[in-house]
C-alpha cells in the first residue's frame, strides 16, 4: 500500500477512534477504511473517497458476518446523497454527518434533475442513419454510438464528431471546413475496424465496455427476454470518456413487470449507489445486473443482495471477447 494511502487510511481510524472511544471498547481495525467490533463496522469518508464509500463499504461488509454499518461523512451534500441511497438498502446502513466532529443524522436529498435534450438538427438524424449509429439521448445531449462509443453529439445545437472531447476538439480545428459526412466517415471507420468481435486488447474496444453490453441487448432485445428496450439516463452525467459507468435500460417482462437493467463490467464499487438512484427515478418492479460471466464474483453478489428489491444477476459474454471467426 503506498505511504500516502497508509496514512489516510490511519487517520480515519484516529478520527474515528476519537468519534467512538467515550462509548464502545474493544474495537479493532478491519481491512478497509474504518474500525469494529462484533456488532458494527464503522467506516469514515473523507474528500478522497465519498461517492464510492457506500459500496466499498458494502464489499467490506460480505467479509463480515451479520454486522450493522455506520458510515460518518465529513461533507454534508454526500451524507445526505447517501442517505437517499441508504434507504433502498435492507438492513439500511447509517448515516451520520460529523458536524464540528460530532456526528449528526440526516436527511436524504433528491437526485439533480437533468435537462431535457433539445429536438437534434435533422441532419444529424441523417448521419446516424447513413453510417448506422444508434442514436440516445443522455442527461440533455443526443449523441450517435458505435457499440456504445460515441462518434457524434449534438452541442449548443451544433453537430460535433470525435471519441471524447478532446478528440471532437481537434476534429473541429483540423476539419474545418470539409463536409461533415467525410470527418464522420473516418471516425466511423477507425471507430469500426478498432471496436469489433475480438478486439478486446484494442484501446477503443477498452472504452465503455458497459455501454457496449447495452447496445447488444438493445440490438438483440429479444435475447434477453424482451421485446424492445428503452435506455435510461444514468443518475448524473458521465464526467469523461474513461470514466466507468454502469449503462442501464428498461423493458417490460413476459409478466408484464417493469425490468430496471444494469450493464456493469468489473468490480464497480459505485455500482449499488448507482441502481439504488435509478430504482428512486424509474420505480421498477425488479432489477436484472448484465456481467461479463468472469465478472460474476461471490462479494459483487452479496453487496447486490443488499438492494431491497427483486434482482437477478445475469452473465453474458462480452462483444469485445467473442473471436474474430
Amino acid at each position: 500500500m503506498p505511504l500516502e494511502e497508509e496514512q489516510r487510511l490511519s487517520l480515519n481510524r484516529s478520527k474515528l477512534r476519537k468519534i467512538l472511544s467515550e462509548e464502545y471498547g474493544n474495537l479493532t481495525e478491519s481491512s478497509g477504511n474504518g474500525i469494529r467490533n462484533n456488532s458494527t463496522l464503522w467506516v469514515i469518508a473523507d474528500e478522497e473517497s465519498p461517492e464510492s464509500m457506500l459500496g466499498a463499504s458494502l464489499l467490506e461488509l460480505t467479509t463480515q458476518d451479520q454486522l450493522d454499518l455506520v458510515i460518518f461523512f465529513e461533507n454534508l451534500k454526500d451524507a445526505q446523497a447517501t442517505q437517499r441511497r441508504s434507504s433502498i438498502l435492507n438492513p439500511s446502513p447509517s448515516i451520520f454527518f460529523l458536524s464540528d466532529g460530532k456526528p449528526v443524522p440526516v436527511e436524504p436529498v433528491a437526485i439533480e434533475s437533468k435537462g431535457n435534450a433539445q429536438e437534434a438538427p435533422p441532419e444529424f438524424y441523417e448521419l446516424c442513419s447513413k453510417f448506422g449509429l444508434e442514436s440516445i439521448s443522455e442527461c440533455g445531449t443526443w449523441k450517435g454510438e458505435i457499440l456504445g462509443l460515441e462518434v457524434i453529439r449534438v452541442a449548443d445545437g451544433e453537430i460535433e464528431v470525435g471519441v471524447g472531447k478532446f478528440d471532437r476538439e481537434a476534429n473541429s480545428l483540423m476539419n474545418s471546413g470539409r463536409p461533415l459526412s467525410e470527418v464522420l466517415a473516418s471516425a466511423v471507420e477507425i471507430v469500426t475496424s478498432s471496436r469489433k468481435p475480438g478486439s478486446a486488447l484494442h484501446p477503443l474496444s477498452r472504452l465503455a465496455r458497459e455501454r457496449w453490453l447495452r447496445a447488444d441487448a438493445l440490438a438483440n432485445p429479444e435475447m434477453f427476454g424482451f421485446e424492445n428496450l428503452t435506455c435510461v439516463d444514468p443518475p448524473r452525467e458521465r464526467e469523461s470518456l474513461r470514466e466507468t459507468m454502469p449503462a442501464a435500460a428498461t423493458g417490460i417482462n413476459a409478466a408484464g413487470k417493469k425490468v430496471l437493467i444494469v450493464f456493469s463490467v468489473g468490480v464497480d464499487i459505485c455500482l449499488v449507489s448507482f441502481i439504488a438512484d435509478l430504482i428512486s427515478l424509474e420505480s421498477p418492479d425488479c432489477v436484472e445486473v448484465v456481467l461479463p460471466e468472469k465478472d460474476i464474483l461471490v462479494p459483487v453478489e452479496k453487496s447486490l443482495s443488499y438492494l431491497d428489491i427483486p434482482l437477478v444477476v445475469k452473465g453474458v459474454v462480452g462483444g469485445w471477447e467473442i473471436p474474430t471467426i
